[in-house]
């Protein structure tokens, strides 16, 4: 034993010190350092490892697990990204007060917004050829799926990434959504005339105007914003104006092959390394474009000057630079209202959380959930959010 703990107190030294520099990955960018966010990818990993460490140490009874300890508790934070331990019955007995206090005085505490964010993985369109050249549900078993979470929901807000419509365009998908979902608005977005890809934006609210967000020159992602007029049920008070942000930033573009050496590596557990090269190799390129990104989505944050809530495929974990920039200031959905280990990414890479739904002050969650039952790589994540102190102000 004495010859094994003489191995294992280096060994957990390195591995708390690997832990620290995880967390501390957002703060860097990756146009700076594009190594540093590889590592914040294992974060999780790194966590749990030396939890292991720490229970190691204390059977024994050692003080070395002050070490692990102290390695840990530094490191909560990140961890309440990845889980939630979240109080529901506790949260609604505190919301339903508040929103009690609120409609005896002005009666806006029951006003609540239902915001969906998904990426739509083109609905399906490389897994049935017949859904190619037509909008029509009869032929797009996967839109089905969809439609129907969507009309169960009853969201007032949905945002969409990776929508493709062959027949027709954009515009048509989203007037065939706005009939199918009740939805009084909506808003498109594609970087080409001639390519039907892009985003929507469906809501029940006004959409007061719009703009897209350039992401740069070559890339196929996409960014624009919504300001979104709510009404106020108090005639003592105006309406309140938002701004919703849908954004689906840079990927990691992986390739078949890619996919193929991760897919290999998982069945067989053997390191590819020439596979590998060509996976890091994309991995550092999407964390500096998509830092690049980042700072543009920003600029258009700082100048709106009233509520925004962002919505959107990320492309990146929470431990990240673009986790940490688009967050500062703001509230996480899952954060605040969430509850247990979440996952949004259903592919071939290792399950994250890589979409998002953050929002600003004074509006608060009230509930989150993430469906996996739909026709994607991605799960459809829904939040509702109480925004009846948006209206206090006017």
């Amino acid at each position: 034993m004495k010859l094994l703990n003489i191995i294992a107190f280096p060994a957990t030294v390195v591995l708390g010190l690997l832990l620290m520099l995880a967390g501390f990955v957002p703060s860097i960018s990756p146009a700076t350092n594009s190594w540093l966010p590889l590592l914040g990818l294992a974060f999780p990993v790194l966590f749990l490892l030396t939890v292991l460490a720490f229970l190691y140490w204390i059977i024994q009874r050692k003080w070395r697990s002050l070490f692990a300890l102290s390695c840990l508790l530094l490191n909560l934070g990140p961890v309440s990204l990845y889980v939630q331990w979240n109080d529901l019955k506790a949260e609604r007995s505190e919301a339903e007060y508040r929103e009690e206090s609120l409609d005896v005085e002005m009666n806006l505490g029951s006003q609540r917004l239902k915001i969906i964010s998904y990426n739509a993985q083109l609905f399906g369109l490389y897994q049935d050829e017949t859904s190619v050249s037509i909008v029509n549900t009869e032929y797009m078993p996967a839109m089905d799926s969809f439609l129907r979470v969507m009309k169960s929901e009853k969201a007032e807000v949905v945002c969409l990434q990776e929508v493709y419509a062959k027949s027709g365009g954009l515009k048509a998908l989203a007037r065939f959504l706005k009939a199918e979902g009740g939805f009084d608005y909506s808003q498109t977005y594609t970087l080409s005339d001639s390519r039907p890809y892009g985003m929507i934006v469906l809501s029940k609210h006004k959409i007061k105007r719009w703009q897209p967000i350039s992401l740069g020159p070559n890339t196929g992602n996409m960014a624009m914003w919504v300001d979104i007029e709510l009404a106020s049920r108090s005639d003592k008070h105006r309406n309140s104006r938002i701004r919703v942000y849908n954004l689906h930033l840079q990927s990691f573009r992986f390739a078949k092959q890619d996919y193929a050496v991760m897919q290999k590596q998982t069945r067989q557990q053997q390191i590819d390394i020439e596979g590998s090269k060509g996976i890091v190799s994309r991995l550092r390129l999407g964390y500096k474009r998509r830092a690049e990104q980042v700072d543009l989505v920003k600029e258009s944050m700082i100048a709106c000057d009233f509520p925004k809530i962002i919505c959107g495929d990320f492309n990146d974990i929470p431990v990240s630079y673009t986790y940490r920039q688009l967050s500062a200031g703001m509230k996480d959905a899952f954060g605040e209202a969430g509850r247990g280990l979440e996952t949004t990414y259903k592919g071939s890479m290792p399950s994250f959380r890589i979409d998002y739904i953050l929002f600003d002050n004074p509006m608060r969650a009230i509930s989150y959930n993430s469906i996996s039952e739909v026709p994607s790589d991605h799960k459809l994540i829904v939040a509702e959010l109480q925004i009846g102190e948006l209206f206090m102000g006017y």
